[in-house]
């Protein structure tokens, strides 16, 4: 029975220390404002995918891929990759 107290006690005096209690997380960094590349590097990324992908192509191209992209233009080298114009 002196257990019972004992917790009963010690729950007593912390369930009113929630007030004074810190919020573990706090507030940051303001949504959507994070922008690691700038703009002009983005578009550099952008103009080197497709220059890789016209120069260099894909390799192992599902079948149904490369069916559709042989009709739309897209061509298949004698190494077996498929480049995008």
């Amino acid at each position: 029975m002196a257990r019972k107290n004992k917790r009963r006690s010690r729950r007593s005096k912390t369930s009113g220390d929630h007030d004074s209690i810190q919020p573990v997380v706090t507030k940051g960094m303001e949504g959507g404002k994070y922008q690691p590349l700038s703009d002009h590097e983005i578009e550099q990324i952008h103009q080197t995918t497709l220059d890789v992908l016209e120069n260099i192509g894909m390799a192992n191209p599902l079948p149904q891929l490369k069916e559709v992209a042989l009709e739309q233009g897209c061509n298949f080298t004698d190494q077996g990759r498929l480049c995008f114009p």
